[in-house]
């Protein structure tokens, strides 16, 4: 991020400098602007305005256009804004310690140090898009947007919200096509077949990329320590939004949670938030439709239900998935979850990158 000067360099500091070159005196440039020699030192020192009219006036006495003077006189007066809001800035930062500043630190979404009061808040505002925490609650829990009203059925109403609002802000809908349902169904396939892929990384950039094709944004954004889910789903703009935090860290869980999320987009409203985990019946009707696409009902009954690793990788690699998922779903089959743990792939973030 760039660094902000803690100072303010004022049209006169310009003229000054102009004036020392010359060898001219305050005096001097007063009868030649036609101005009393006190609007001359008010200039100088910053406290009088520089009009557009002196402005002209400036670049007929020292060649210097108009528009530069203009520039000066505007910069000036934004970076004094920026300083007298230094304060103000500062004064909201014990509001922002009830966000996981650590976590956003950590991962690079904020960079100025704890000691930067104002700059890390200056950083929250802009995750959250509000002029000042203030705001918070009226947009991003009070909000018309259902999916901000969710935060409302937690008590991690801010964590809730950095991670949602840390997935908006990566979604990149700006260069995202029309949402195309047809278009997704046909997909999932192939999408499924990627879940065999021997590096879930790369197989997850290619899943990114064919869901952009047909209008679905796809996040990974690092889960935040303390809030428990593993995905989102809602629709910003058009646009349905999948977001996942890879929260369980395997393969397996990951490819499930995608598919959950897509039962969301194909079978739910498109004016709600879907928290995966909520356990109402929205996310029985996702969890049955990644199961039953991930693994047809007609292999259901060739799941295995005893601890046998051979099996898995042979009815896995006769569907075409990861050994992972069909081993996922025997667990579930069985609640047997302590064996089969070399066939699932572990993912890591990487703190450098904020990427798996």
């Amino acid at each position: 991020m760039t660094t902000l000067p803690d100072y303010a360099v004022s049209p006169g500091d310009h003229i000054e400098e102009w004036l020392d070159d010359q060898g001219i005196n305050a005096a001097e440039l007063a009868r030649r602007l036609d101005v009393t020699p006190k609007h001359v030192s008010e200039l100088l020192s910053g406290k009088a305005p520089l009009s557009a009219t002196v402005s002209l006036g400036l670049e007929r006495v020292t060649g210097i256009p108009a528009r530069m003077w203009n520039r000066f006189e505007a910069g000036y007066r934004e970076d004094l804004a920026r300083l007298a809001e230094t304060d103000k800035l500062a004064a909201q930062y014990e509001h922002a310690k009830l966000l996981p500043l650590a976590y956003l630190r950590k991962w690079k979404f904020i960079s100025a140090p704890a000691r930067d009061k104002a700059g890390t808040v200056r950083e929250v505002l802009a995750i959250f898009g509000i002029a000042h925490l203030d705001a918070f609650d009226a947009t991003w829990v009070h909000g018309k947007v259902a999916y901000r009203k969710a935060t409302l059925a937690s008590d991690k109403v801010y964590e809730r919200a950095t991670w949602l609002a840390l997935g908006e802000r990566h979604a990149g809908l700006d260069k995202l096509g029309d949402y195309d349902k047809a278009a997704l169904e046909a997909l999932l396939p192939e999408l499924r077949a990627l879940t065999a892929h021997d590096n879930p990384v790369e197989a997850i950039d290619e899943v990114t990329e064919l869901l952009r094709g047909v209008g679905v944004a796809l996040c990974l954004i690092p889960p935040i320590p303390g809030f428990g889910v593993h995905g989102a789903t809602r629709w910003i703009n058009g646009h349905p939004v999948v977001q996942l935090s890879v929260r369980g860290k395997k393969d397996d869980q990951l490819w499930f949670t995608l598919f959950h999320e897509l039962g969301h987009v194909l079978l739910h409203s498109h004016k709600a938030v879907f928290l995966q985990g909520a356990g109402d019946q929205a996310e029985a009707e996702a969890d049955a439709f990644a199961s039953s696409t991930l693994v047809p009902d007609h292999y259901r009954d060739r799941l295995p239900t005893g601890r046998n690793i051979g099996a898995v990788r042979e009815l896995a690699a006769e569907m075409g998935i990861a050994p992972s998922i069909v081993l996922g779903q025997a667990q579930r089959l069985t609640t047997d979850f302590a064996w089969g743990q070399e066939l699932r792939i572990t993912l890591v973030w990487d703190s450098n990158e904020s990427e798996v």
